[in-house]
């Protein structure tokens, strides 16, 4: 992420310094960017026009002091909640007064990040996609004490590194990652019940995705996710003892992915996961015999009980389950309005653009319908809250389905994060 981010602000003309923990990482990064510069390069003179940046904009270090004539640090490490904070607490000691502090993080509290600086004013989050140098999207994140100059600052930045951003407010998962939970939930529990992977990915690549679920967890790495579980106490040495193997805390858990992960099956990198890949970093996939056969045991092992699902049981369980947390950030104030969301799943979550993103489809399919779809399924399953219908998506099937432009006017005055 930190490679593809020194890419982008070099393109742009942006003089970098990256800052990395140890001289080995700092070394295999210096040559990534390179290479990644050279590629933006080569594309250039092919099309005719002059090369861009080159390394010589960036400098890299292993002294957190050489960042205290920076206006804006992005800092880029992984999820750890600790970690982060440790960093904000060398920026703010190192930086100028007004420096502003970025943070590239896909769902941590903003505010909790901020709350080590000197000036939490000046902290934003600036949620990156990775590949960070070619995804499109930047989620710009407010924390309750973000100050306008620092959100316009952020945004200005998108714009020039030639990014669409989308202002969100500070909840955990933001909004783009928020709605990815349930569908990413459904899609395993489809596999509970009898489908198959590839089962579930050709509905959804059908329907316009360039990659479904298990593919897409394939290629960003399932440890990503399953670290992320760990650290909340869902997985790992810090579920309780006696906590059923599908529940927690009161709800319907699936531990197929972490089960996979206990079994070194972590994705491409490691040439299995959900599917079998030709080698290591493999980006070919094939249905694989030991999932199967994985499966079935487990589904044995819990007695659960198989139902059929065809490719339209398989879009309503996915997208509305997306959806319908689409209007639950409506109502918590998280976007200012549908088509925000839209625009992020656009940019940057492969979902069609021909269909107009999330809320515009559902608006297409009748609010009625998917209110109906997720009322019996809710009902059917109570153990699963992110199926029970939102209130908006209830007050706005009942007055009519009015068009998206006129939804946010049925949101009352939510306490907004923006």
């Amino acid at each position: 992420m930190g490679r593809g981010i020194v890419t982008s602000l070099a393109k742009a003309h942006i003089p970098v310094v990256a800052l990395e923990q140890d001289a080995q990482q700092l070394e295999i990064g210096k040559k990534a960017v390179n290479g990644l510069l050279e590629r933006e390069a080569e594309k250039l003179i092919k099309q005719g026009l002059a090369p861009g940046s080159t390394l010589a904009s960036v400098r890299f270090t292993l002294d957190f002091a050489d960042l205290r004539d920076a206006d804006l640090v992005i800092e880029a490490v992984y999820e750890n909640m600790e970690l982060k904070k440790e960093i904000f607490r060398k920026l703010t000691s190192v930086c100028k007064p007004d420096a502003f502090l970025c943070t590239n993080t896909s769902g941590l509290n903003i505010d909790e990040i901020a709350s080590v600086t000197k000036n939490p004013h000046l902290v934003i989050g600036t949620h990156f996609f990775s590949p960070a140098n070619i995804m499109k999207l930047l989620e710009v994140v407010r924390g309750h004490h973000t100050s306008l100059t620092t959100i316009a600052t952020a945004m200005n930045l998108g714009k020039t590194l030639g990014k669409v951003s989308v202002l969100v407010g500070n909840c955990p998962s933001f909004v783009g990652n928020r709605l990815l939970s349930p569908y990413l939930d459904q899609a395993s529990y489809l596999l509970e019940e009898g489908c198959y992977p590839e089962d579930v990915d050709k509905a959804l690549e059908d329907f316009g995705f360039a990659m479904g679920p298990f593919r897409m967890m394939d290629l960003a790495g399932l440890d990503i996710g399953w670290r992320s579980r760990m650290e909340r106490g869902l997985a790992g040495n810090k579920v309780p003892l006696g906590t059923p193997a599908r529940q927690r805390e009161g709800k319907r858990y699936c531990p197929l992915a972490d089960l996979l992960c206990e079994n070194g099956r972590l994705g491409q990198k490691t040439g299995k996961g959900w599917y079998q890949y030709e080698k290591l970093g493999g980006r070919i996939a094939q249905p694989d015999p030991w999932v199967k056969d994985f499966l079935q045991k487990y589904r044995n092992t819990h007695q659960i009980k198989q139902r059929p699902a065809t490719p339209e049981m398989i879009l309503e369980c996915c997208l509305y389950a997306l959806v319908n947390e689409g209007f639950h950030v409506l109502e918590d104030g998280i976007a200012s309005g549908p088509e925000d969301i839209d625009v992020i799943y656009n940019n940057g979550y492969g979902w069609p653009k021909y269909r107009g993103g999330p809320m515009y489809y559902a608006s297409t399919v009748g609010l009625t319908k998917v209110l109906d779809v997720l009322d019996k399924y809710y009902k059917e399953n109570p153990d699963v809250p992110s199926m029970k219908p939102a209130f908006l998506l209830k007050k706005l099937a009942m007055v009519g389905e009015p068009p998206l432009k006129e939804w946010r006017t049925q949101v009352g005055n939510p306490d907004s994060k923006l």
